[in-house]
């Protein structure tokens, strides 16, 4: 069972994921510290959390590390399977913001 199963087959874990998705949408922040809690599994959460910033979809804050910032490849309709590693035909252009798309959301 690959990081992607062991959030999306367990409700709670996907839950916390997109409670976390939802916070990066509407304030540009998210507890991390609460996410990775409910993982609860050290491996799923060093592999969830390099997918995420390897995406530049999260940055730790500098001064509070507990916090993840909507990085700058973060795109707001990003889906919940996508931010869990999931590609779906046709959702290429989830995963990289235009540059369009980087300015609105900086700007909103």
């Amino acid at each position: 069972m690959n990081w992607t199963e062991r959030i999306l087959d367990f409700p709670v874990r996907a839950a916390a994921v997109d409670d976390f998705l939802k916070d990066l949408r509407a304030h540009g922040t998210a507890d991390l510290n609460a996410v990775l809690a409910t993982l609860n599994e050290s491996g799923l959460c060093r592999e969830a959390l390099e997918y995420w910033t390897g995406n530049a979809w999260i940055e730790l804050a500098p001064n509070a590390p507990t916090i993840a910032l909507a990085g700058p490849g973060f795109v707001p309709r990003l889906t919940l399977r996508n931010f869990c590693g999931e590609a779906a035909e046709g959702d290429e252009d989830v995963f990289f913001a235009s540059e369009e798309e980087s300015k609105d959301h900086d700007n909103a």
